[in-house]
């Protein structure tokens, strides 16, 4: 297991602030059933966008409440949990089609061939209606869910791999910042436990 980083704890820098929870239920209730159904998904487990575009109801293990990830930006397929410190995606998940691709397009029947169009059409509704609406992008959503995970107190070892990272520096680099210092401090202690082979209490389901 790789040691945690304690240099990244030190590190405060200002990152765009992901979307809240009200803000990615708002783009969830303008959009039609499809693109409703991936953002849904997206938030709630963290998948990259294609990974969630591409699901297929093969993927999904109901026993375990379990995905496995196929199409994968590294090709290595993994499995994930869909109940996790980050998010619940049970709903979203039963609501999918039950055969084939979980969502499509309402237009073609297919998978979304550009989902961040969808979005950014979706954005561009509320926005007119709602000038202040902070608006965010298909990543951002991932992004929530990882800084939700931590916060909640998940093991960012976990998170790593539940993320595809390469390492878990990746994620120490790009959600750390999000945290408060008592925040980091925690994770930092937990890794160190787990490194050292303490047993943790940090919980793995939401």
């Amino acid at each position: 297991m790789q040691a945690f980083d304690r240099t990244i704890i030190r590190e405060r820098r200002e990152p765009k602030r992901p979307p809240t929870r009200k803000e990615i239920q708002t783009a969830i209730d303008a959009a039609p059933p499809g693109v409703a159904g991936i953002l849904s998904i997206l938030a709630e487990t963290g998948m990259r966008m294609n990974e969630a575009v591409k699901l297929e109801r093969w993927q999904v293990d109901s026993r375990s409440r379990q995905i496995l990830l196929t199409k994968t930006k590294t090709s290595r397929p993994r499995t994930i949990s869909w109940h996790t410190p980050g998010g619940n995606a049970t709903r979203a998940l039963e609501e999918g089609a039950a055969n084939g691709f979980l969502y499509t397009s309402g237009t073609t029947g297919r998978p979304f061939a550009n989902f961040s169009s969808n979005h950014a059409q979706i954005m561009r509704r509320i926005l007119r209606e709602n000038p202040l609406f902070r608006r965010f992008g298909v990543h951002g959503l991932r992004h929530a869910f990882a800084v939700r995970w931590l916060k909640a107190g998940g093991n960012i070892y976990r998170l790593s791999r539940h993320l595809g990272h390469s390492s878990v520096k990746v994620t120490e680099q790009n959600y750390l910042g999000f945290l408060t210092v008592e925040e980091q401090e925690r994770v930092q202690f937990q890794a160190e436990q787990i490194f050292a082979g303490v047993p943790t209490n940090s919980p793995t389901a939401a």
